[in-house]
């Protein structure tokens, strides 16, 4: 293998292949991602907390092992809400200032077993309860594209991580988008996998039955192979990204709710579309109470956090940041009546969501509604109008939080220099149809540049 390449620029699969022919060893890999990460960390801060000697511990470990497992000797990182055995678990949190995980979350355990090497913990809006990664108590991560940029959240450090080569993929949470927003404002591919097909066992809890834990990469190949590691039912995930679009049913959905739109983010969504039909999709115009799934998803997850965090919430209400405070206190002082209200609207949206499955094989949307805002920009104008800008970030997202529906961000050009993303939205337990599509799409696309690291 050439080394014209950065070797912290490869894709995961390209490293794992290099690692397994003996091209790479899981020293030389583990030492050019460090040395990116240091060289990114004060500029972006994609990490809480960055231990060169440990992750070199690890490399070492593995290089005197049989290679074996598909990340075997994969620098990777993990969100700071998923625990991993010996290293800071604050959950971007000063009230969990000085706690170490006693013991791996289960996809820590999986990662593991799989050969991979963890690299640092990925920084994160305060317990994953906001998506534009500022930080009270650390700092922000920024927007490898432009610095002065949200970089999206929560999983936010996880995003940058990966667009940078500090890592080859993370491990990140989903409760109303918080892997696929960030993947879409840094210009990587995340997956929102089916409700519970990653087990959320060791992962701090913000909306129990909104979280999802999904990865995040470079590619959605990459992305699959993260995903059949880490999945409790064994999948098809990895064979799945060479097949074609030919004869998929692709549901564009219309109405008001689709129209809080970007006029760049909505000419580059046109431009997929397109892209979609030239490889055999037929477009296929859907109707569905979106709105409805949102306004579930957002009363669900405000009550659902308010319950994690009651007791430290009253016992050291000023240990939180304002923002996650300000939304703790709304969610405490909801009635018990606006979420029975909620539960019983999802099931009915549920059972709507399976009869549009009989005319479509995919929902596509765009992942996010604008371009990554600056940071501290609490409002944005979209076709003139003022509109809070942490509900346009999850405008899009959040509805398929509360159906627990597979759904996956892949890179589909820029606005402004900013990158967007494209959101490929499947039935139950289809990732393998998701990824398949994102795959395709992602080839008849053609690469697409990275940020400067």
């Amino acid at each position: 293998m050439g080394r014209a390449v950065s070797v912290a620029d490869l894709t995961l699969s390209q490293v794992a292949d290099a690692i397994r022919k003996g091209e790479l060893s899981p020293v030389e890999v583990v030492e050019a991602v460090l040395e990116r990460a240091l060289r990114v960390q004060p500029r972006l801060k994609p990490f809480l907390w960055l231990d060169p000697d440990r992750a070199l511990d690890q490399a070492r470990r593995r290089a005197r092992e049989a290679p074996q497992g598909a990340l075997y000797g994969v620098p990777v990182t993990l969100k700071d809400l998923i625990a991993e055995r010996g290293a800071p678990f604050t959950c971007g949190s000063k009230l969990r200032e000085g706690v170490v995980a006693e013991e791996d979350a289960e996809v820590t355990r999986r990662l593991r077993a799989a050969g991979a090497v963890t690299v640092g913990r990925a920084h994160l809006h305060e317990f994953a309860f906001g998506v534009s990664n500022e930080n009270p108590h650390f700092g922000p991560a920024r927007n490898p594209w432009d610095p002065e940029r949200s970089p999206g959240g929560s999983s936010g450090g996880s995003a940058v991580a990966v667009a940078t080569g500090c890592a080859y993929g993370s491990v990140g949470t989903d409760t109303g988008g918080s892997v696929r927003i960030p993947a879409a404002l840094c210009g990587v591919v995340g997956i929102k996998p089916t409700y519970e097909l990653v087990p959320r066992r060791g992962v701090f809890p913000l909306a129990p039955s909104l979280d999802h834990v999904g990865p995040l990469a470079r590619t959605v190949e990459d992305v699959a192979v993260l995903l059949e590691v880490l999945a409790a039912a064994p999948g098809r995930y990895t064979g799945a990204s060479g097949q074609g679009l030919r004869g998929l049913r692709v549901g564009v959905p219309r109405g008001r709710y689709w129209e809080v739109l970007h006029p760049g983010v909505a000419a580059r969504f046109e431009e997929a579309l397109r892209c979609l039909e030239a490889e055999g999709a037929r477009r296929v115009a859907v109707d569905f109470p979106w709105e409805a799934a949102s306004a579930a998803a957002t009363a669900l997850l405000l009550v659902e956090a308010a319950s994690v965090h009651v007791d430290s919430l009253r016992a050291r209400p000023d240990g939180y940041g304002p923002d996650v405070r300000d939304r703790l206190l709304v969610g405490l002082c909801l009635p018990a009546e606006r979420y029975v209200q909620a539960l019983r609207a999802r099931r009915a949206l549920a059972v709507a969501s399976r009869q549009l499955w009989g005319s479509v094989d995919l929902v596509v949307t765009p992942t996010v509604p604008i371009p990554a805002p600056r940071l501290g920009e609490a409002v944005t104008e979209v076709a003139g109008a003022a509109h809070d800008t942490r509900a346009l970030l999850t405008r899009f997202t959040n509805p398929f939080n509360a159906l627990g529906l597979p759904a996956l961000s892949v890179p589909c050009g820029f606005v402004d220099s900013l990158p967007v993303g494209l959101q490929l939205v499947g039935p139950p337990w289809e990732e393998a149809r998701v990824l398949a599509a994102g795959a395709a799409y992602e080839r008849a696309r053609g690469p697409l540049p990275r940020p400067e690291a």
